[in-house]
């Protein structure tokens, strides 16, 4: 898969992307309210893998923190990305408890 196809058929969401304990300037792109503290990329993935979606996880450094630990799953595009994400953030809730 080319890069070109691949920006055309996948979201590309950090851990950062949901984490509760970043502001939007560090990288965090849902409301706070749905946010999770602390996301691990395991955790992420295993979010997918409840949800369905078409996806694979790479264990790489969010740019902006990158001696932090974290990673990103690439996910087929279906929707909107706001909302996908917001999905994600729940389902990892909803697994902690």
């Amino acid at each position: 898969m080319n890069f070109e196809e691949e920006r055309n058929n996948y979201w590309i969401i950090w851990t950062v992307n949901l984490d509760k304990r970043k502001s939007r300037s560090e990288g965090r792109k849902i409301p706070k309210r749905y946010a999770v503290a602390n996301v691990k990329l395991k955790e992420l993935i295993e979010a997918c893998k409840a949800l369905g979606l078409e996806f694979y996880a790479e264990d790489k450094k969010y740019p902006k923190s990158w001696w932090e630990e974290g990673g990103m799953v690439r996910v087929k595009k279906t929707g909107k990305k706001l909302d996908l994400m917001i999905e994600l953030a729940k389902k990892i809730a909803e697994m902690r408890k």
